[in-house]
């Protein structure tokens, strides 16, 4: 009998049975003894998981398959916390026996045998999980990449009226402010919602009846008090057949108000001329004939059609585009998508739906294909007739000249930038050698000469440089090669590089606070361009003898990184202006630093082509903190 009154064959049994259920357990199983902090036990599945046999496995200290510096600071904890009771949960880092890390959660009880205080480590091999989550966090963030470029203003309620999401451009198009947006609180979200419209009943109407019936589709023409019109269309969200939530999307179709009113104008006009003049036929044919004149007269083609895109209508201007005589037009008529590429097609068949759906359609771009051949690149924006349910109205505009000027433009910027290169790098060496001595001693006033010279022939090329990258910018030339970096090593490079900058204004850099390793996803040969911008700005802003701060920050799935100075900060007339191009501050200071008014817009340029984003907090008088992000990657078992 055993002490427990139990027959030794049922107690075999019993043992058996115990380690079978762990040997099998779906868990990796370790014990370890408390006092030692060595492994006295482990089950099948944590053999194969550390690639240790058993006999080897068993005395092994802890600690030489633990590799997180924070399993030590967990063991401690456990054992001073008495609430705790021996229990906790924790993630850590494994190494197996060929020297693989890979992460883990544990969780840990506590268990006393023959007076033995021992450890029970219950542990899940969590590498997948973690892939998953970093899967999701890059998805979540290409997600609300694309919905920022979207041209229509998004905003995403829950069930709860809490605000779930919101992209860039419903924030401008409504100038919601910070404190708005930290709220992201439904009732205040459409109070001032309200306060921007000059009608509210009616949306507010579909508002209640979205309240009585969730699952009701809604669609409102909204008039603003600034005089823009908008149209906000609002569905139910579902997830796995479940409602979630509303989506509300808004697109400005200001423009295309204005060209209905103007032509609905234009008709009313000719309707009440028609009216007042209906019994006298030759003032009615004398108006009528002003009226093509003027159609005619129009830089911009005109043309009136059919939901086959059968041309009924269409001015001199627009026949001229098309390369078709009036007796032509007046036989034959003439088919719009016959006259235009297939690639235009798309275009115009989701400006079709738009018109059934709304009675307007956003202006496109597509290429006319002429009489003989030549194709004409052009912008076409549709209206539907006012009470008319089966024509439309179109205005052509020739991008001809357009494009030609904007290559022209491009062209002559790269050429000019380019020839100002090579004399400015040779008059920049000769002033730098001059400068330097070389050509022996100078007296005080050619020195000085001198310097001035070579400081403003340095700005000039820093002109020249900033110009060449505007140009590549615009035509689409500029390569970003996204690429898995040392955040904290580029921006230890960047301070070196700009330190003589800084020490030329008395100023001095200084890392105040990252973290021990730091990759993120992104071009380093662009980061450090944005380097210099955001520390040479707050060089040049902070007075003498000051020290501009840089701190890189782990929020989540990203980095921020930010450079503080403690000049006079940003005036607040500017603020809005800050990122867009040759923007300077007026006033003597900003002015005294001189610029070229582009560093900020290429800076904001590439942080968002790497899928960063960029901004400032300031304050007149205490100074102004630029801070952009990058997107994180995962940190590798070889990486210092």
């Amino acid at each position: 009998m055993t002490d427990a009154g139990m027959p030794q064959s049922t107690s075999v049994l019993c043992n058996g049975l115990l380690r079978h259920i762990i040997d099998h357990s779906r868990e990796a199983i370790l014990v370890v003894d408390m006092q030692r902090m060595e492994l006295v036990d482990a089950n099948q599945l944590a053999c194969m998981m550390l690639a240790y046999p058993r006999s080897e496995l068993l005395g092994l200290p802890l600690a030489n398959i633990e590799c997180s510096l924070q399993d030590v600071f967990f063991w401690e904890a456990l054992r001073a916390d008495a609430q705790a009771e021996g229990h906790a949960i924790a993630e850590s880092e494994w190494i197996s026996r060929h020297g693989v890390s890979f992460p883990v959660e544990k969780r840990v009880t506590a268990f006393i045998g023959n007076g033995i205080d021992f450890f029970i480590i219950h542990a899940e091999d969590i590498t997948h999980r973690r892939e998953l989550v970093e899967g999701q966090v890059h998805l979540v963030a290409q997600l609300q990449s694309s919905l920022d470029a979207t041209a229509e203003g998004i905003l995403s309620i829950d069930l709860n009226g809490n605000v779930v999401n919101i992209n860039q451009r419903f924030s401008s198009m409504w100038q919601l402010s910070d404190e708005l947006l930290a709220a992201r609180d439904e009732a205040q979200m459409f109070a001032h919602i309200k306060d921007a419209l000059q009608e509210a009943d009616s949306f507010f109407a579909s508002l209640e009846k979205i309240h009585d019936d969730p699952n009701l589709e809604t669609e409102d023409l909204m008039t603003l008090k600034d005089g823009r019109y908008f149209i906000c269309v609002s569905k139910p969200e579902f997830m796995r057949d479940r409602r979630v939530g509303r989506v509300f999307s808004v697109r400005d179709i200001t423009q295309m108000k204005e060209a209905e009113v103007s032509l609905v104008a234009a008709r009313d006009a000719a309707e009440q001329a028609s009216k007042e003049k209906s019994r006298m036929v030759e003032a009615l044919m004398v108006s009528e004939s002003r009226l093509r004149r003027l159609v005619n007269s129009s830089l911009i083609g005109i043309m009136q059609g059919n939901m086959s895109g059968v041309l009924t209508e269409a001015n001199d201007v627009l026949l001229q585009l098309a390369g078709v005589q009036r007796l032509e037009f007046a036989e034959f008529g003439m088919s719009w998508l016959d006259r235009t590429t297939e690639e235009s097609h798309a275009a115009h068949q989701n400006a079709m739906e738009e018109l059934r759906s709304h009675g307007q359609a956003r202006p496109y771009e597509g290429e006319l294909i002429r009489k003989d051949g030549v194709r004409i690149p052009v912008m076409v924006g549709l209206a539907q007739l006012e009470g008319s349910f089966y024509e439309w109205v179109g205005f052509v505009l020739d991008l001809t000249e357009q494009r030609k000027a904007d290559r022209i433009k491009s062209e002559f910027i790269s050429v000019v930038s380019h020839e100002l290169r090579t004399p400015l790098t040779s008059i920049r060496g000769a002033l730098g050698l001059l400068e330097s001595g070389v050509a022996g001693e100078l007296t005080a006033k050619t020195m000085q000469l001198i310097k001035v010279a070579h400081k403003n022939c340095q700005r000039l090329g820093v002109l020249v440089n900033d110009i060449l990258d505007m140009e590549k910018l615009a035509s689409g030339k500029m390569v970003i090669n996204i690429e898995r970096f040392d955040l904290v090593a580029v921006t230890r490079q960047a301070i070196e590089a700009n330190a003589g900058y800084a020490q030329a204004l008395n100023v001095r850099y200084r890392i105040v606070d990252h973290p021990e390793n730091a990759w993120a996803m992104g071009d380093n040969v662009r980061v450090m361009q944005v380097f210099a911008n955001l520390l040479s700005n707050a060089a040049k802003f902070s007075p003498s003898g000051a020290e501009v701060q840089v701190r890189i920050t782990d929020i989540s799935g990203s980095y921020k990184i930010e450079v503080e100075d403690h000049g006079q900060g940003i005036p607040e007339a500017f603020r809005e202006q800050i990122f867009k191009k040759f923007a300077q501050a007026d006033g003597t200071n900003t002015r005294q630093q001189g610029g070229t008014g582009l560093g900020l817009n290429i800076t904001k340029t590439f942080v968002e082509k790497m899928g960063g984003e960029i901004g400032f907090e300031t304050e007149e008088g205490k100074g102004c903190t630029f801070w952009f992000t990058l997107l994180a990657c995962a940190h590798r078992r070889h990486d210092r």
